[in-house]
């Protein structure tokens, strides 16, 4: 049992583990996630997209082996600090005893031992006495540096998951040109979208601008799959996509003319009775030598040869329809002219709890503290008698033992 333990407390277990953790987060930073199977296929290639399928790739920071991982780093984490915690209350005073009973490296006169301390004062060096030694101590709080670093580690993991879950989440589909109003009073615009770069290379991109409440501040930014926009608070994915239909209808009887734009099936008529009912729209079809046509049902890309399928209801008869961009069907008197599709894209807003948030900051301010004791605040005394010096640390004091000689060298 007790091998067990040393083992999830090791350091090289837990190296381990921060491994695998960063190749899986790197892994999720890469691949897009939660997408559907077809799209990996289109990205990656059928046989790159079965492995990214079959190992769960796909939704990296859901999948169950990711969850074990994180669950065995926070073992741990917390069994490093809590376990280490006594040993490192334990190490002032064990660095006091040595002080008190290590052999003088080098013998000094009364002036130099006056001097020795007067200069260990100035570098703000803590004195006390201790079995007929002066000890002069510094940097003591770095002792708890190590045990700190393993701590910070547990709070962002423990912290960043309670961002994850209370996190209020929203899936917003905006049309390109429209805005949206967020809890907090800011505005959110879709300039533009696309599907595809000007090589015609898959880059689903939403061009956003942020307004805030009071419109004192804005911000503008090209919104990629994992490339997020932060503003007030908030966090806007490029999430999902779609393309919507959009037909012109005009009535010549009064002059009027609007364009609709059409996301689902829907049936649009005056009277009740005649119009148009739209059922689907295809990215594309395939002529046949008979001059039959297929039509292709998806793509990932942009909807190149687009296809209308409408029914067309006039006096109690129902005829279908395959129009394209461009065509104009007569129902009545009213024209229904079929329009260039609209992509649209499909956005993610996540805020997270500002206490939350706070408490990340926190963390992450505690993490360099610890840091900062780590590599800065090393340990030192200095044991000062009528016989002698020495430095006792836990690492090397070469810099120190360089300048106490040169001190006591000026001195003589």
């Amino acid at each position: 049992m007790k091998k067990i333990l040393s083992f999830f407390r090791s350091m090289r277990f837990g190296m381990l583990l921060l491994v695998l953790v960063m190749v899986c987060s790197l892994a999720g930073s890469l691949i897009v996630q939660q997408r559907e199977p077809m799209d990996y296929v289109n990205r990656y290639g059928a046989e790159a997209s079965k492995v990214i399928l079959a190992l769960g790739l796909d939704d990296v920071f859901s999948a169950p082996y990711f969850i074990v991982l994180m669950a065995a780093l926070c073992i741990n984490l917390t069994l490093c600090s809590v376990t280490r915690l006594p040993a490192t209350r334990r190490a002032g005073a064990l660095l006091r005893k040595q002080a008190a009973s290590i052999p003088p490296a080098q013998a000094l006169t009364a002036g130099q031992a006056q001097a020795l301390c007067a200069h260990l004062r100035r570098r703000g060096y803590r004195r006390e006495e201790a079995d007929g030694r002066t000890l002069f101590l510094k940097n003591l709080p770095g002792f708890y540096g190590a045990f700190l670093v393993h701590l910070s580690f547990l709070l962002i993991l423990v912290v960043g998951v309670a961002a994850v879950l209370t996190a209020e989440v929203t899936d917003e589909v905006v049309m390109p040109g429209e805005t949206i109003t967020l809890e907090n009073g800011t505005r959110v615009t879709v300039d533009s979208f696309r599907i595809e770069d000007e090589t015609g290379t898959l880059d689903y991109a939403s061009q956003l601008t942020a307004v805030s409440a009071d419109g004192q501040r804005q911000a503008s930014k090209l919104v990629r799959v994992n490339e997020p926009m932060s503003f007030e608070g908030y966090k806007l994915y490029q999430q999902t996509y779609g393309t919507a239909g959009q037909l012109r209808i005009d009535r010549p009887a009064n002059g009027s003319s609007e364009v609709v734009t059409l996301t689902e099936p829907c049936f649009l008529t005056l009277n009740g009775q005649d119009g148009l009912f739209y059922q689907a729209l295809y990215p594309g079809y395939v002529r046949g030598e008979d001059g039959s046509v297929t039509l292709i049902s998806s793509t990932s890309g942009a909807y190149t040869d687009p296809v209308y399928d409408v029914l067309s209801l006039s006096g109690g008869m129902t005829t279908p329809v395959l129009a394209f961009p461009g065509e104009t069907l007569t129902i009545g008197e009213v024209s229904f002219t079929m329009l260039d599709p609209v992509s649209y894209p499909g956005l993610r807003i996540k805020r997270i709890h500002p206490a939350v948030l706070g408490a990340l900051y926190a963390v992450f301010a505690l993490m360099i503290a610890a840091l900062y004791l780590c590599f800065f605040m090393v340990p030192a005394a200095v044991s000062v008698s009528p016989d002698g010096y020495a430095v006792v640390s836990p690492k090397a004091q070469t810099g120190l033992l360089l300048e106490l000689e040169t001190l006591l060298k000026e001195d003589t």
